[in-house]
């Protein structure tokens, strides 16, 4: 005859055996969760091509360091990639003022990255789904990495400079 305190430890473990079962499932269907910072899915494929030796140039991480008082922009920062199909993506994150001089901060996609005649890359600052088109940068790599060129915001361009401090 079993006595209460053994058929309670019986009834544990078949308690403990299934929900180890259900966890040990549930684990098995559980797909790990792909990283924010990675290559989209909603943004079609690029229409343009980097030359493959000029693309790993780009790739890195940037901090602004100055940018026309008329951009409004007091700090930002830029990160490129490139990714596995073979073109450069990235996000830019940007802090500055409004016209009342209230504190902004704004988030773009670096996409549609292309090389103009002039060797001039050309970038364009998307919002977080694709669209609207926010803005473009116009830069070339100046010493040690540097982006320096125009950002275009609304109808008019200001002069502005990236310091690489990553290849990353």
């Amino acid at each position: 005859m079993r006595t209460p305190v053994a058929a309670l430890r019986g009834g544990c473990r078949g308690f403990l055996l299934a929900a180890s079962l259900a966890f040990c499932l549930a684990c098995a269907l559980v797909r790990p969760a792909s990283a924010t910072t990675g290559p989209t899915n909603y943004l079609p494929l690029s229409s343009f091509h980097v030359p493959e030796k000029v693309m790993p140039l780009y790739r890195g991480q940037y901090i602004l360091t100055k940018a026309a008082t008329g951009a409004r922009l007091s700090g930002g920062e830029l990160a490129i990639e490139i990714t596995p199909y073979g073109y450069l993506y990235g996000v830019g994150q940007f802090y500055g003022y409004d016209s009342q001089g209230s504190q902004s901060s704004w988030t773009a996609t670096l996409y549609n990255f292309h090389l103009s005649s002039r060797n001039v890359m050309i970038i364009d600052l998307l919002g977080q789904g694709g669209r609207p088109l926010l803005g473009r940068l116009f830069v070339t790599r100046g010493r040690s990495g540097a982006l320096v060129g125009e950002i275009n915001l609304g109808s008019r361009r200001y002069a502005i400079s990236w310091r690489k401090f990553s290849d990353r």
